[in-house]
């Protein structure tokens, strides 16, 4: 199935086994004091002009059952949620659906996320997380189903990845739709000759063939019909051992942060393995999860955290790199900072000089200079500090 999705794009084995699972969706589940929990995967491509994001999901809305692409720059909040019109002859008010209600039940992939408004963006928050759309608009007051899978992709914020930067500081999207996607993979293109020459060699190949390169195992309209099928009528259960498994490695992640004060993994990242060990099992049309396809969840999700939430400075996963968009080693220099300036400005009683902060923070803690100024520079955006006069800041 993996092999069977986009066959002409040349590579990323572990993207396309992200997007097999967001295909076939993991199981929805109704508790009942009335609480759902989404089946629905959502994944993220973030990656460098050129590396087929914008193929990958013109490919998923067509295989997808019900598939539909729309791209950030030309869709509106009410573009993708619903609409308010009124009809000509009657006067009467009515809804009309958005790209996310249509694609109830299916896919939506919105290409260009980043480029999108921040106002439109908001839309998507409770359809990501609540799988609905709330509508008060001109005395018609609704609740919508939109239980779709989102896939989206992005691009870095200067064009191109930055090695030294992380994927929140890469690219234009905040933590509030960052933390909502189950899967964010980063696509880099780095010179390697190797792959380079099976590449250009699979693309050259493409247009002296006009078709497959190799034949994908499973042919499209099948592997649609497939895809429609187990969504409709298989619904997995984890087993025993599945079970098992994902709370030993939670557990393990887990006690990794403790002992360096960072948190590595937190319950939503728990949620997504159940929901990919479930889509694996409707992959393979079985009725029970086994420990196998929680093995597989367990190293895509690996495979992810390594690429987004890496702390470059203590070596270890942090996911709060992707919730909040600092690691626990920033945190804990913007601490600092922030103490030294507070206990400078009382002492003082008054704003303290930028420069001469850094030059005694370096030297009592040992920060770097230019760091602090870039920390000093954060905390003004973020409103923590201000600008009395030029140069000069105190805290808010």
């Amino acid at each position: 199935i993996i092999q069977s999705i986009a066959p002409s794009i040349y590579g990323y084995r572990e993207i396309k086994e992200g997007i097999a699972y967001l295909l076939f969706g993991g199981v929805p589940k109704v508790l009942p004091d009335g609480m759902r929990i989404r089946g629905d995967i959502n994944v993220l491509l973030v990656g460098d002009p050129g590396t087929a994001k914008s193929q990958i999901l013109q490919y998923v809305a067509r295989i997808a059952p019900r598939g539909i692409y729309t791209s950030g720059k030309g869709s509106t909040a009410a573009g993708l949620t619903a609409a308010v019109v009124k009809d000509r002859s009657t006067g009467d008010w009515y809804l009309e659906a958005g790209a996310l209600v249509l694609a109830d039940g299916g896919i939506a992939c919105v290409d260009e996320i980043d480029k999108m408004r921040n106002e439109d963006r908001v839309a998507m928050h409770e359809v990501m997380e609540q799988q609905t759309v709330s509508i008060a608009k001109a005395g018609i007051v609704a609740t919508l189903n939109a239980r779709t899978s989102i896939l989206a992709s992005a691009n870095p914020t200067l064009g191109r990845f930055v090695e030294q930067k992380s994927i929140v500081e890469n690219v234009n999207l905040p933590i509030t739709i960052l933390s909502r996607f189950d899967l964010i993979f980063p696509l880099k293109d780095e010179p390697d000759e190797e792959r380079d020459t099976k590449m250009s060699e699979h693309i050259l190949r493409l247009h002296q063939t006009r078709g497959y390169v190799s034949p994908p195992p499973i042919e499209p309209e099948l592997l649609r019909k497939y895809i429609a099928y187990m969504r409709k009528n298989v619904k997995p259960k984890l087993s025993d051992e599945a079970m098992d498994r994902i709370k030993e490695y939670y557990v393990e992640m887990r006690k990794l942060g403790k002992n360096g004060g960072s948190i590595p993994i937190t319950p939503r990242q728990l949620e997504a393995l159940v929901r990919m060990t479930e889509a694996r099992a409707k992959m393979a049309l079985r009725d029970v999860a086994t420990k196998d396809d929680a093995e597989a969840a367990i190293r895509l999700m690996n495979y992810v955290l390594e690429k987004t939430a890496y702390d470059v400075e203590t070596e270890k996963i942090d996911i709060d790199m992707l919730l909040t968009g600092k690691t626990k080693s920033q945190r804990d220099k913007m601490n600092i900072i922030m103490d030294y300036i507070r206990s400078k400005v009382k002492e003082i009683g008054g704003p303290i000089k930028k420069e001469f902060a850094a030059e005694e923070i370096e030297k009592a803690h040992g920060i770097e200079k230019n760091t602090v100024l870039e920390i000093i520079e954060k905390l003004l955006k973020e409103g923590i500090l201000f600008e009395a006069k030029p140069g000069y800041v105190m805290p808010t």
